[in-house]
């Protein structure tokens, strides 16, 4: 095998500075608002602002769903590259190259799968748009796989301290849930902001814009980024079969993993959200009274037409809750084990989305209304959940590397990385797949402009998938975590034998450093 030569790396006992910290903060908070409008429009682009005929989004769904296994091959292909070809570039080691050559294409792509082609070219074919859609797909493929894993890889080894890693964690989640939750908001005011715009064009602009300012923000938080965990000076590059071994024979990794897999289909229920108020709230004006009979009793007059105001109310719902569930979360993790808290987030969740889908059955029975503020009040207690599940994933991923650094004496994060991000796109473009096929079968795509004229049975099954389908993931995630043995004591043992490890690997680097410098002077 080859021999390789590791960069040098910063000291395993040097703690996070306030730099490294705020650099962090403020990528990830650009990053996350980019993501928040996307989570909140980004789906009905292909399905409602492209125009495309129903036979138009069968065939665009089914080409991304057999491009969605390419996955397969593309990941494994970047994550050996990443892993297996150790070259440092100097002093800025081994990802963060690939962090800069891939963070403009992947942000330019992004923002040409947003582009409004039916109001802005309104003769174009429905030929023309599916090819344009699939190609920019397959190149975002290309370009994300290789900038995902290489930050994941890069984002281990900032540190080895776990409670560093907690506070990274929770910064990302903080910033996630407030920014995300901004969303919606964004998207509820666009209207006012850009009036002469299409409803389409606001996003293309507004996420446009929130996509370019990231970029430099990226490139600082790339650039103060400090390399804590030193491997060996001299390893052998393991060959791709040997490193999916290791992975398959770490077992805490490997039910991670597939928790995390069924967590995945979650997405199910929160892709079809936006599509589910639309139907069931779009058309349908009502007032909701806040608390009434009393003092500060007030009443919100919804007119219909801009639901994004009612996804903003139900963010705002749960933003309060899941604030509450960020500061809780570091705080009982000191007592609670991190698998306990996980696996009770996914339970804790999926009873929640049980509660809602029981709660506005059968649809008919209700209001517009009282549909509204049950799916909020259950969207808000699902809100204390939130946190934990944020906080505590990362963590887990994280301890499972440091038990492969133990066990194996290799992390190898691009490929397990990669490994989770394919088996979760296989899924998610199965998901996808059979969320769209439903919207096809439930006329939707046939009443994108006329929500109003659905039929209530379609509105219906709408609500009610949305609602199911993340409790089914939930309850489906908790039973590979009974298996999972990485925690507690144990796993603070493994820690610090490795930081052990490390600090002598530093040591051996240095040394050798010194000797050629002497050798050269």
């Amino acid at each position: 095998m080859r021999r390789i030569k590791n960069n040098l790396a910063t000291n395993v006992n040097e703690k996070i500075t306030r730099k490294e910290y705020a650099a962090f903060g403020s990528s990830t908070a650009v990053s996350k608002a980019a993501t928040a409008l996307s989570g909140a429009l980004g789906g009905l682009v292909a399905s409602t602002y492209m125009g495309l005929s129903d036979s138009a989004f069968a065939t665009y769904s089914t080409i991304i769903f057999i491009l969605g296994f390419w996955d397969i091959a593309n990941d494994v292909i970047v994550s050996s590259f990443l892993d297996k070809t150790r070259k440092t570039f100097g002093n800025w080691g081994r990802f963060k190259p690939w962090l800069m050559l891939m963070l403009i294409p992947c942000n330019l792509v992004v923002i040409l799968q947003t582009a409004p082609l039916k109001a802005w070219f309104p003769d174009i074919s429905d030929t023309f748009k599916v090819t344009y859609l699939v190609l920019l797909y397959f190149l975002n493929d290309a370009f994300s796989t290789f900038y995902n894993a290489a930050l994941t890889a890069l984002n281990a080894r900032r540190t080895a301290n776990n409670m560093e890693r907690g506070y990274l964690v929770a910064i990302e989640s903080i910033l996630s849930s407030t920014i995300g939750g901004c969303g919606t908001y964004i998207a509820a005011i666009l209207p006012y902001i850009l009036p002469n715009a299409s409803e389409a064009g606001r996003y293309f602009y507004s996420y446009s814009i929130i996509t370019i300012a990231a970029i430099p923000l990226t490139i600082w938080n790339i650039v103060v980024t400090k390399e804590r965990i030193a491997e060996p000076p001299k390893a052998d590059a393991p060959k791709l079969r040997e490193v999916y071994k290791q992975i398959i024979q770490n077992k805490p990794l490997m039910m991670y993993m597939i928790s995390e897999i069924f967590g995945h289909g979650m997405s199910v229920g929160y892709g079809l959200m936006t599509y589910a108020f639309i139907v069931a709230f779009k058309n349908e004006p009502f007032t909701l009274t806040f608390f009434r009979d009393t003092a500060i009793q007030f009443e919100y007059v919804y007119d219909g037409e801009n639901f994004m105001a009612l996804l903003s109310v139900a963010s705002l719902a749960s933003l309060v809750t899941t604030g509450l569930s960020l500061f809780l979360a570091p705080i009982i993790r000191k007592w609670v084990d991190d698998k306990i808290l996980y696996m009770c987030t996914r339970l804790g969740t999926g009873i929640c989305y049980t509660a809602m889908f029981i709660s506005v059955f059968p649809f008919s029975a209700h209001t517009p209304a009282q549909i509204f503020i049950r799916i909020v009040i259950w969207y808000a207690i699902h809100g204390l959940t939130t946190g934990f599940y944020q906080t505590i994933p990362n963590l887990i991923q994280m301890a499972s590397y440091d038990y492969a650094e133990y066990k194996f004496g290799d992390r190898n994060e691009a490929t397990v990385s990669s490994l989770k991000n394919t088996l979760s796109r296989i899924l998610g473009n199965c998901t996808t797949y059979a969320t769209n096929l439903f919207l096809i079968y439930v006329g939707y795509t046939a009443y994108a402009e006329t929500p109003e004229l659905m039929p209530t049975e379609s509105k219906a099954s709408l609500v009610y998938l949305f609602a199911i389908c993340p409790a089914i993931f939930c309850y489906l995630a908790v039973i590979p975590m009974f298996f999972y043995k990485l925690s507690g004591k144990k796993h603070k043992k493994i820690t610090d034998e490795l930081n052990e490890r490390r600090q002598k690997n530093l040591d051996e680097i240095n040394r050798i450093e010194e000797e050629k410098a002497s050798a050269e002077a």
